[in-house]
């Protein structure tokens, strides 16, 4: 059943109310979820296939977004807004976050879709807390501290800091150091490039609330004042990395795939922020489940090493060569196992 023909879910004839009356006890939502309302992601997926044909990018200009079809005032009210600004533009997990609160408030009724689909009788939680929950998540790796070699950096997902790793040069790592005091949960797709020209290493990323990219810039060994170099839509950007300098004007750029479209953006960097961006991969990217960016053949020139999740392809890892205005033809460096 298509979301564009389908009959509208009774939470959207509800959500006025839920909203009014909610907002009196937000905590209670928040205690309940993930208990008696919960719902395994196997069962979430049979929702999304009949809400929206599975598709958690979504947005037909309807008024309700993403693979569940969940409506924006019932994901502000829910606390949606610190995943992304839409639900069609936060990752298929954090979606089912969201559900999973208005599932254990509004009850599997607010799904048309529901029937048949075990939504009211699961009660799995679908996230677990467990051993291989992350500890560490975005990491991306610069030399921040001036000294020649690479350093790690990466989010404390139990407090939202950003900790830097020195590199030692013997491939072991130092005593960390804290460069970014709370609030970088907020925050997706960092990446390390000099995007001010000053020969430092700098950190970009996107707020997931607004959408805005973010530029702090590196003072060698901390971040300084972060200043807005992207006004919105980020958030609709699927991966962000810097490959380095893409096209040959000696300062480092940043590629990005745009979920809804699936093409690979270039945006040049101009040594004070970002210029107009340039296509440089039509469609398709969607199905890159990861990529990296580097001089991978010493050209001097950024390239992409990409996993391919496509159908046939899956777990293949392909090498795009820079070519200085673009990409070239792929080639496989990798076969299976990525």
């Amino acid at each position: 059943m298509s979301a564009q023909t389908r009959t509208p879910a009774r939470s959207r004839v509800r959500r006025s109310t839920a909203v009014l009356a909610l907002s009196l006890a937000p905590l209670v939502v928040a205690a309940t979820a993930g208990t008696a309302g919960a719902a395994s992601v196997s069962t979430w997926d049979k929702v999304a296939a009949c809400e929206s044909s599975g598709n958690w990018s979504i947005n037909t200009g309807n008024g309700y977004y993403g693979g569940l079809q969940i409506n924006e005032a019932n994901w502000r009210h829910y606390g949606g807004t610190q995943y992304a600004a839409y639900p069609h533009q936060a990752t298929k997990k954090e979606q089912i976050l969201i559900a999973e609160k208005i599932l254990a408030d509004q009850g599997a009724g607010a799904w048309t879709c529901s029937p048949g689909t075990g939504l009211s009788t699961d009660h799995a939680d679908p996230y677990p807390a467990g051993p291989s929950d992350p500890g560490m998540t975005n990491l991306t790796a610069g030399d921040f501290n001036g000294d020649g070699k690479k350093d790690l950096v990466a989010v404390e997902v139990s407090t939202g800091k950003l900790f830097s790793y020195p590199g030692t040069g013997t491939g072991a790592l130092g005593s960390r150091v804290m460069i970014g005091s709370g609030g970088w949960n907020g925050m997706s797709n960092l990446a390390v490039g000099d995007f001010n020209g000053d020969g430092v290493a700098d950190v970009v990323a996107s707020e997931n609330s607004t959408g805005k990219l973010w530029l702090y810039p590196g003072l060698g060994g901390a971040l300084g004042k972060r200043v807005e170099i992207g006004s919105g839509g980020w958030n609709g950007m699927n991966k962000i990395v810097s490959p380095g300098d893409m096209n040959k004007d000696g300062k480092d750029d940043i590629v990005a795939t745009e979920k809804s479209t699936g093409k690979l953006w270039l945006y040049p960097g101009t040594g004070r922020g970002l210029g107009d961006r340039v296509e440089i991969g039509t469609g398709g990217w969607n199905g890159i489940s990861d990529y990296a960016g580097a001089d991978f053949t010493g050209d001097g020139i950024g390239d992409l090493a990409a996993v391919d999740s496509d159908p046939g392809q899956t777990g293949k890892l392909y090498l795009y060569k820079g070519t200085g205005s673009g990409l070239s033809s792929r080639t496989e460096i990798g076969t299976g196992g990525w």
